[in-house]
């Protein structure tokens, strides 16, 4: 495990390289997004009396809460999409995927099925959402981190609530990919290296496939630009 400053200043390289190019990608709206999780039967509130937060303020707490529905439906409808994709034998030419996960094997689509289904069953509400975690030297650069040995608690940094609820979803699926899917398959790395932001994701699929199956942010940007139309992955 990569120690915290070799883990810093990786993530400002990371971080200047991509704060300047996501905003040309396109914006996904709330209200559709909503939408969609209403048509997935997933509540677009999470009751917050079943959540634990802690050190959160009331407004906090309600964020939370209103981010959650939206991550278990993304992880919902992307794993739908990975199955049919499979099932129809596509999945070797599908550009949403190739956009994030790079060129197709069998081997590697294995592993994307795999962990975009372990995060669709995360209980995100059986959670310990930390709003003062002291995230230190890295509290400008990430949004949130947790221990992938310990399921069930996320520690939220100061970035988390800059912005919208959609990037919050995508925040709580990009963590709960560092988690183990199984006793023969880890999680996307934590603390070694990571590729942040969209077109960084999009670089690392183009380059290195074996690496992007195994990178956090392309589960998160996966799963929250699914619902629009594919663009260029060059």
């Amino acid at each position: 495990m990569a120690s915290f400053t070799h883990l810093a200043l990786f993530c400002i390289a990371a971080a200047l390289t991509a704060s300047s190019l996501v905003a040309a990608l396109p914006s996904t709206k709330s209200g559709g997004l909503l939408a969609s999780a209403q048509e997935l039967n997933v509540d677009v509130t999470a009751a917050a009396d079943q959540i634990t937060f802690s050190h959160c303020t009331t407004d906090q707490e309600r964020i939370i809460s209103n981010a959650i529905p939206i991550a278990q439906a993304w992880a919902l409808e992307s794993l739908t999409y990975l199955d049919n994709i499979d099932r129809n034998h596509t999945a070797a030419i599908d550009e949403r995927y190739k956009i994030w996960f790079g060129a197709y094997t069998q081997a590697r689509f294995g592993e994307v099925i795999g962990r975009m289904a372990a995060i669709r069953h995360v209980h995100f509400e059986d959670w310990t959402y930390e709003c003062d975690p002291g995230c230190g030297l890295l509290a400008p650069l990430i949004h949130a981190f947790v221990n992938p040995n310990n399921r069930s608690v996320v520690k939220l940094c100061p970035l988390f609530w800059k912005y919208d609820d959609n990037e919050r979803a995508a925040t709580l699926i990009h963590e709960a990919s560092h988690f183990p899917p199984g006793y023969n398959q880890a999680g996307t790395n934590a603390f070694t290296w990571e590729f942040y932001g969209a077109h960084l994701a999009r670089a690392l699929a183009h380059t290195s496939p074996d690496r992007a199956v195994v990178n956090a942010d392309s589960y998160a940007f996966f799963a929250r630009y699914l619902p629009l139309a594919p663009f260029s992955a060059t």
